[in-house]
């Protein structure tokens, strides 16, 4: 069973969070505290795994709290929520690694799956601190616990360093490649560096090497990268090593560095001395061409914008910050600002929002808004520009379900043809027509059906299967539900 705390100074907020978390499928054993400090007490006294906190509230904050918790209990997962959308309060969340901000009132949708990826992560690590310490843990565990400081070296590693002799280390990220290329680097990694000593795995898809000193360099190391067929991979290179703590500290710098391949396109070479910590007036330089973003959106000016997310990626890359969490949050309130501006269903913010932060690069999030820029605002644009391009869409619309209504369209597949999402292609149909598509299609079948129904012998079943109706059931069921009889009754009473 985990534990959760929730720190909320008003009683009502405090018995939602209980309610939605009797709700999930999990067993919790649930502590309450009014402010900072009673959380704090309660840490003290019990072992708790979730921190769910408010921000405002008296004798010590949520942000106060999230700090000194996060110094102190290094594996407690925080959750915050607040009813202000604040830039100081997400960028204090996000440098103490809060995994989630909810905006209140709290969608309860989103609050159970935020909580199962809470959940899964502090099962999950438990699972691995249990491994680590139980005798017979495999080599990778063992390795990857000794380089973070956590374990013994294995034996022939702790032989290797005994001697007088210094490795120069190599980090290789390359998660994100396919199975074959992975398999390539292991097939050829001893034949293209001959001066390699040992390759250690130090967890799926993060490698490291040790070789003797010598003159292979960097482009021996972006050669062996395309003969592999490697196109997305993050290699840094180490200093010299020649006991087991100056390996375990030149480890943990080089891996710290891999954060920045989230930053950067196509196979990336880094040092382990390159100083990337971003200028003292970064932090205004985004804030400024975020508000020109906004002004963008504000006024439908797709160039103004286009240059500015430009800006923007450059900057980003040029002074690259410490968290990923944080330039996704910058580019899902850019996000929100485009859904503001638009008349596009808010149920789609949150799939775009989902794709968003499940993008491992810059470079993909700044393709994905930027797409969807261009989309919004040609949308908007059509839109502006009078009734005649949109009455010519829903035409070819009816048109193609008057000719198609027998095949298996959706609102998805016709949206495909004339070019536009199904979100807005909702609207606009809507707006026009005055039923939605999915209603317009159902009608038009329905129609072909009770002629059908009046005008032969046809069975019913096979009624159904003229108008784009395999499943007979459904059709009996949708019939009834709009005409008010069965499509037996119909054809009895001829009406």
């Amino acid at each position: 069973m985990l534990s959760v705390l929730i720190a909320d100074d008003e009683w009502i907020e405090r018995e939602g969070i209980s309610l939605l978390l009797e709700r999930s499928p999990y067993e919790f054993q649930v502590y309450m505290a009014e402010n900072g400090e009673e959380a704090m007490k309660c840490l003290e006294k019990n072992t708790v795994d979730i921190l769910f906190t408010d921000i405002k509230m008296p004798f010590m904050d949520g942000l106060e709290l999230l700090v000194q918790a996060n110094q102190t209990y290094k594996g407690l997962k925080i959750v915050i929520f607040s009813a202000f959308a604040d830039f100081d309060y997400a960028k204090t969340a996000l440098e103490n690694r809060v995994i989630h901000y909810f905006l209140k009132p709290i969608d309860p949708d989103e609050f159970q799956t935020v909580l199962a990826q809470v959940v899964e992560a502090v099962i999950r690590e438990q699972e691995e601190s249990r491994r680590l310490q139980r005798p017979g843990t495999g080599a990778e565990d063992v390795m990857a616990a000794f380089l973070h400081k956590e374990g013994p070296p294995p034996e022939w590693l702790a032989k290797l360093l005994e001697g007088s002799e210094t490795f120069r280390l190599q980090l290789y990220d390359i998660q994100d490649e396919n199975e074959t290329a992975i398999a390539a680097f292991y097939e050829r990694v001893k034949d293209n560096f001959v001066l390699l000593r040992s390759i250690i795995t130090v967890s799926e898809g993060i490698i490291l090497l040790l070789l003797d000193e010598g003159e292979e360099g960097e482009q021996a190391v972006m050669e062996f990268l395309e003969s592999c067929n490697i196109r997305q991979a993050c290699v840094v290179m180490g200093k010299e090593a020649g006991s087991c703590g100056e390996l375990q500290d030149s480890f943990l710098r080089m891996e710290e560095m891999l954060r920045f391949h989230f930053f950067m396109d196509g196979n990336q070479l880094l040092h382990w001395n390159e100083s990337n910590k971003a200028s003292g007036n970064s932090e205004q330089i985004i804030e400024r061409i975020i508000k020109e973003i906004y002004y963008g959106v504000d006024n439908n000016n797709l160039p103004y914008v286009t240059e500015n997310l430009k800006l923007l990626r450059e900057e980003l890359r040029s002074h690259i910050m410490d968290s990923q969490i944080y330039v996704k949050y910058l580019y899902s309130n850019i996000l929100k600002r485009m859904f503001d501006n638009s008349r596009i269903p808010y149920g789609d913010f949150k799939t775009h929002l989902d794709r968003l932060f499940q993008e491992n690069s810059l470079s993909g999030i700044h393709k994905m808004i930027l797409t969807l820029t261009v989309q919004f605002m040609e949308a908007h644009k059509a839109e502006e520009a009078g009734g005649s391009e949109q009455k010519k869409v829903i035409r070819s619309v009816i048109e193609i379900v008057e000719l198609r209504y027998q095949e298996d369209i959706s609102l998805q597949s016709i949206a495909e043809e004339v070019y536009l999402s199904p979100s807005y292609l909702s609207y606009l149909f809507k707006k026009e027509v005055g039923v939605s598509l999915i209603k317009y299609i159902t009608m038009t079948r329905l129609d072909k059906a009770k002629e059908l129904l009046l005008s032969g012998n046809m069975k019913i079943a096979e009624v159904a299967a003229k108008v784009g109706y395999q499943n007979y059931s459904y059709f009996n069921i949708t019939f009834k539900n709009n005409v008010g009889i069965s499509p037996a009754q119909f054809r009895e009473h001829g009406r």
